[in-house]
């Protein structure tokens, strides 16, 4: 039998029956819908989540900690302590920052400044709000996007950058008018039973544009040296005698960052990259989608169920026709076949439709967040479609409905040729 002839015998047997063959597509439509629209929701937060990463770690730098594994704590097997000594976390030292500045590929060493701030006011205001108050390097700092004004220089003090988000929150009409007024920052001490605070006042120079962190306020590396010596309490702290616990590295180029990292934990440190968290965001999202797309799978092998029941019905109303084609020297194999690429024909059709219903209500998805939830994120797209999502959708639904018919074309292919001509 020819392929043409094959498939066109296969298309007229499903439309013969048209209702049971479109309320079988239709639970694997539901199925191939659950599972693109899951999976394309998870691509779209990932895809967010990922920008803004991008929007606040330089891809050529590294952060370094002093302790072996100070990054990995928070989770994780428990794994058994040879010593104690060994959990002892010690600063860094001069001839630390010594070794890594002479690794080859390093551009500069950066502190990494903690600043726990009590609270921040706006001008001519006694209302206080929550902040969290950060720096960084020229570099890393001017990879932040900006919707009003400028970057302070790397070596200014008294200046700041302000989240969006504080526009409405301090009474201020828009970005524009922000600039040029001042905010208060109060920090505390961590000295226990030390009540002591003091004011730092910014000039605003630049709003931010908006991302996750709606509360943060950037400032320059001096003014953050100031504020975390008075909370810590220690005047010498982030200095060449006192870098602290943690370091951003910068490498000479992007693709030295590897290297360079490597170069630093063979000194006994933890250097963490980019990519390296990027990486750990992806693993999370990938068994996020998985979780997501299983309630399509679960649809799916109902589905398969119902393929499975309605080849076995169409095989009992066409008992007769198998005998006559057997008679006429279809051998198991072909019939075997038949049934096969029509259980296959009803996922192939099922995968197809649910893949554009799935990206009909994406679409309608964006359409309705941009407009809504998600119209302070302009240009993020909460559903996100690629080709290979919706052909890997079509080829899975039409794989799934394969096996399904495996067992009814088996059934059919052994019917016995006599018995068969002769059942009513």
């Amino acid at each position: 039998m020819r392929l043409t002839d094959l498939i066109g015998m296969v298309f007229l047997n499903l439309w013969r029956r048209k209702l049971r063959t479109a309320l079988t597509v239709l639970a694997v439509v539901i199925g191939a819908t659950l599972i693109a629209l899951m999976v394309s929701l998870g691509s779209g937060i990932e895809s967010f989540i990922v920008d803004q990463f991008g929007l606040l770690v330089a891809e050529d730098s590294i952060a370094v900690s002093s302790g072996g594994d100070i990054f990995g704590q928070q989770g994780g097997h428990p794994v058994e302590i040879d010593s104690t000594e060994a959990r002892i976390i010690e600063p860094f030292a001069k001839e630390d920052l010594d070794q890594i500045r002479s690794i080859e590929g390093v551009e500069q060493v950066d502190f990494i400044i903690n600043i726990d701030a009590l609270y921040i006011s706006p001008q001519s205001s006694e209302k206080i709000y929550t902040v969290f108050v950060d720096t960084g390097p020229d570099y890393s700092l001017k990879i932040r996007q900006l919707v009003a004004g400028g970057y302070f220089d790397e070596g200014a003090t008294g200046e700041c950058l302000i989240a969006y988000g504080y526009l409405d929150t301090f009474g201020w009409t828009d970005a524009e008018s922000a600039l040029g007024r001042q905010v208060t920052i109060t920090m505390g001490k961590q000295v226990p039973f030390d009540p002591q605070t003091r004011d730092y006042t910014l000039t605003v120079v630049g709003v931010l544009e908006r991302t996750l962190s709606e509360a943060e306020v950037l400032v320059p590396m001096a003014d953050a040296k100031e504020m975390a010596r008075f909370h810590n309490d220690t005047p010498q702290l982030y200095t060449e005698e006192q870098p602290g616990f943690f370091l951003q590295v910068k490498a000479a180029d992007v693709s030295l960052v590897d290297r360079v990292a490597e170069d630093i934990e063979a000194l006994g440190f933890e250097a963490i990259t980019s990519q390296e968290i990027l990486n750990q965001i992806e693993n999370v999202f990938g068994i996020i989608q998985i979780g997501l797309s299983a309630f399509g799978i679960i649809a799916l092998v109902v589905a398969s169920i119902g393929i499975i029941n309605t080849l076995i019905m169409a095989i009992y109303e066409r008992t007769r026709e198998i005998g006559v084609m057997k008679a006429m020297g279809a051998t198991r194999g072909t019939i075997r076949l038949l049934f096969a690429v029509e259980g296959g024909a009803l996922g192939l059709l099922g995968g197809i439709i649910g893949g554009v219903v799935a990206l009909v209500f994406g679409q309608l998805l964006n359409v309705i967040g941009s407009r809504t939830f998600l119209s302070d994120f302009p240009g993020f797209q909460l559903s996100v479609f690629s080709p290979w999502l919706i052909l890997g959708v079509i080829a899975l639904t039409t794989a799934i409905s394969l096996l399904a018919g495996l067992y009814p074309a088996n059934r059919a292919a052994r019917l016995d040729p006599v018995s068969a001509l002769r059942h009513e």
